[in-house]
């Protein structure tokens, strides 16, 4: 149940509030909308073409790219046509669909890092049969061709054709097939015994026959339509049986036409058996491996091509070209089985190699280690099951001293004995403009422990002399942070914070210290063997504008011998103290008393000055006022508006929840209606009811009077704060009629008129206004209320310039989304309003 007169109020509230902001604006434009496809226009886009689309998104000026939700594209371009992956196992590829030979490349460019990383996780890919997906495009695709010249060795048999072309004395063409005996009934010859011979045969033998019995005559034979011939493919095939093949047919061709091996058949010792006898057998591995197809032999009527189960197999993983499992037949060495995966990649490190093992008597796993570095290692012996793992290297680099920071080029330098900074920054020209040269660090990792330590130098006095102790000395893998005057330091010192965390303990606190005050960049420092306070205000950025140069504070947080907490406060003169500072202190930089940043506030409108003037602390409205000149003779004082920076926040914030409560009631409204099978609100309402609230603009608006604050400042004027803005408009005779009226609108002022009057002029209340509580707000920002209707006998609040007439909606009358619609047209209204008075 809503409490009407609750909501009721604070629907008048919120617009009273708003209103009173807009109308009182000096100058206001009206919101445009973009060109916006609607929702049928959406739904014709659907039913088009990539390409169409694209063409009507171009010629209504519309991106399709802030559309894809919508229209359910994935920003596919259009007309691609998917691309057919490669045969797995033939090439190896990571989820993201680059090789690893691709990746390995990338890394050599990629950004770098010296931190340790494990080792990649390429052994832990999934394994499979290699060469078994060959068979799940079809036989279609290795059907034989029919289209080829005939080879000579070709053996006729019963239902081959021959096409015979005579010439010479006579001209005529002959189609003869050969018949079950083998023989061809040639016209005024007779027949002709063909069966057995080569194609190659047969045609010298009808040149033969053709030259002695018919004188003058001459032959040309070509090969017609082929025979088919019936084979068996039996064993471990997908679909074991008979089939008819062409003539031409080989033995990959059959398995093809058979759905090809399954996983428990042999790729390696397919044997074509004729008569009961092996005559050949094949290797699928020289097709796949190495294109050789001199094994792949011809068929013949009744041929039986078998499938034997699968042989020995091992596996290969990690970083090999074609990790997989491999049938072998011939290979019993690591080495020869790496062969058949393609060969190492390069990133693979050959010392920690080893294999997985299943041992024969006990049943259980194992691990051999290996070392494919060495000849021992390339020859050690495979057994059946075993899984071959080849270990990637680790992505850390040695030897190397890496530059970060506020260079020109950043990055890694081969590391020398004997290197020194200056070395890899040559001059102060390889810094970037603006460079801190005081201070710099220099993040080393100690060989014994692995723990980080910190030492800090002078750039500066590095490279004034470059063969002294300030030119230090580097080591492998160190990291040089050189630091500006403009950017936070704390990214780039983040990392090695963390591992000063880390390192402490019981015996060893954080190498930590805590630099607050007048500093540029205050925060958390690493701390260095023997930092002197001098050194941790230069690694801070040095001292700002407002540090007073001389007081500093150190506290200092120490354990006694029960280690109870024992702090300590130790005042400094930076002139003649430079301690040396311990893990944990905090030191603070003092600055100048009374010192604050810049505070200013903005006089506009019709102000002698008008602009931006800097305050002192608790100066007061008429301070600034009397320093801009005072206001000219056109400004209107009763309509001045006065705003707040942090008021303008807190509006703000309310008209985002205001707009979320709106679209939460029309979302629940439209549940509602469609439960009940009812139009609800639909989506270009929704919109401008939205972009109503959009247009609003918060504004931050404090009401005062200013020609009392005038008269007796010393009652009324109060003090400024940093960002206030105050604008005097000129005196504009106009009153505005805004909310449930025909035409709202803004009139001029004439004091002969009432409120009814003006509401009279702008056409009528409408059927849902609330006439008994209709209210002014006042051009400086005061709402008044009416008591019933009495206020219209009332004269103690008469109407002045600038004043604002709303006529609300009858809450009583109406649903929700009704008053949510009638509450921002009025803040649109209140808008247009503006715009009107500016232009009187």
């Amino acid at each position: 149940m809503i409490n009407r007169s609750l909501y009721r109020s604070r629907l008048n509230a919120l617009l009273s509030s708003t209103c009173a902001a807009l109308l009182l604006i000096p100058f206001m434009v009206s919101p445009t909308l973009a060109a916006t496809p609607s929702a049928a226009q959406i739904e014709q886009f659907k039913q088009m073409s990539p390409a169409q689309q694209q063409a009507l998104a171009a010629s209504m000026g519309i991106n399709l790219s802030d559309y894809a939700g919508l229209l359910g594209n994935s920003g596919a371009t259009p007309n691609a046509a998917p691309t057919q992956s490669a045969v797995s196992g033939n090439r190896h590829l990571r989820d993201s669909g680059t090789s690893d030979l691709e990746e390995t490349a990338q890394e050599a460019v990629d950004s770098l890092s010296l931190n340790e990383d494990s080792e990649r996780e390429t052994l832990k890919e999934e394994l499979e049969l290699f060469g078994y997906d060959i068979f799940r495009f079809g036989a279609d695709s290795f059907a034989p061709s029919t289209d080829i010249p005939i080879p000579a060795n070709y053996i006729m048999g019963p239902g081959d054709n021959l096409v015979i072309q005579l010439y010479g004395k006579e001209n005529t063409t002959h189609s003869l097939t050969l018949d079950r005996d083998g023989q061809v009934m040639f016209p005024n010859i007779g027949p002709v015994t063909l069966a057995g011979m080569s194609f190659e045969r047969v045609s010298e033998k009808i040149e033969e026959v053709v030259s002695q019995q018919m004188i003058g005559v001459k032959s040309s034979v070509s090969m017609g339509a082929l025979r088919t011939i019936r084979i068996f493919v039996l064993g471990d095939v997908n679909v074991p049986g008979s089939y008819v093949v062409g003539s031409l047919s080989t033995m990959t061709n059959a398995i093809f036409a058979s759905g090809g091996i399954t996983k428990i058949g042999s790729l390696r010792n397919i044997q074509l058996k004729r008569r009961g006898e092996i005559i050949t057998t094949l290797d699928l591995y020289d097709l796949l491996l190495n294109g050789d197809t001199s094994k792949d032999s011809r068929l013949l009527p009744g041929d039986v091509l078998f499938v034997p189960p699968i042989g020995k197999t091992a596996g290969v993983a990690g970083d090999v070209k074609r990790p997989a499992i491999y049938e072998l037949r011939t290979e019993t060495s690591v080495a020869s089985v790496i062969t058949l995966a393609g060969g190492l990649l390069p990133t693979a490190y050959l010392p920690a190699s080893r294999i997985e093992r299943i041992l024969t008597k006990s049943g259980e796993k194992t691990l051999v280690n290996l070392d494919l570095s060495t000849q021992k290692g390339k020859n050690f012996s495979v057994n059946d099951a075993d899984v071959i793992q080849i270990f990637s290297t680790l992505d850390t680099m040695r030897d190397i001293v890496k530059l970060d920071g506020y260079v020109k080029r950043p990055g890694g330098f081969a590391w020398k004995p004997q290197i020194r900074f200056t070395d890899v920054v040559n001059t102060v020209d390889d810094l970037l403009p603006n460079p801190d040269i005081d201070i710099a660090l220099i993040q080393r990792e100690e060989k014994s422990t692995r723990k980080v330590r910190v030492i800090t130098f002078s750039p500066r006095l590095a490279f004034e002399n470059p063969n002294s102790e300030h030119n230090p000395l580097l080591e492998s893998r160190d990291t040089i942070t050189l630091f500006d005057y403009q950017s936070d330091r704390s990214p780039l010192l983040k990392t090695v914070i963390q591992r000063l965390e880390t390192q402490a303990n019981i015996t060893e606190r954080a190498q930590l210290i805590n630099i607050q005050g007048s500093v540029r960049f205050p925060g958390l420092y690493p701390l260095t063997q023997h930092m002197v306070t001098s050194d941790a205000i230069n690694l801070a950025g040095g001292l700002t504008e407002s540090a007073q140069g001389t007081e500093a504070e150190i506290t200092r947080y120490d354990l006694n011998e029960v280690r109870s907490t024992v702090v300590m406060h130790i005042d400094l003169n930076l002139k003649i103290d430079d301690p040396i500072l311990q893990a944990g202190d905090s030191l603070r930089l003092k600055q100048v008393p009374l010192w604050h940043q810049k505070e200013s506030v903005t006089l506009a409108g019709e102000v002698v000055h008008p602009g931006d003037y800097s305050i002192l602390p608790g100066e007061t409205l008429m301070d600034v006022l009397h320093r801009a000149g005072g206001m000219t003779p056109h400004a209107y004082p009763e309509g001045a508006i006065f705003s707040r920076e942090d008021l303008r926040r807190l509006e703000q914030e309310r008209l985002n929840d205001l707009k979320d409560v709106i679209a939460a009631d029309i979302a629940a409204n439209n549940l509602q209606e469609s439960a009940l099978k009812k139009g609800g609100v639909d989506l270009e309402e929704t919109k401008q009811i939205l972009d109503n609230i959009d247009g609003v603009q918060a504004l931050g608006r404090m009401v005062i009077d200013l020609p009392s604050i005038m008269a007796t400042p010393t009652t009324y004027d109060f003090q400024l704060e940093d960002g206030d803005t105050l604008t005097i408009p000129r005196f504009k005779p106009s009153i505005t009629v805004v909310g449930e009226v025909q035409f709202p609108t803004s009139h001029f002022f004439d004091t002969r008129l009432t409120v009814k009057d003006y509401i009279d002029r702008s056409g009528g209340t409408k059927f849902n206004a609330d006439k008994k509580r209709i209210y002014i707000v006042k051009a400086n920002g005061r709402v008044f209320l009416p008591s019933q209707s009495a206020w219209f006998r009332s004269k103690s609040q008469k109407l002045d310039p600038g004043d604002t007439v709303i006529v609300p909606i009858d809450t009583d009358r109406v649903d929700k989304l009704t008053v949510w619609s009638s509450v921002t047209q009025m803040m649109y209204q209140a808008a247009l309003g503006v715009a009107a008075i500016g232009s009187l």
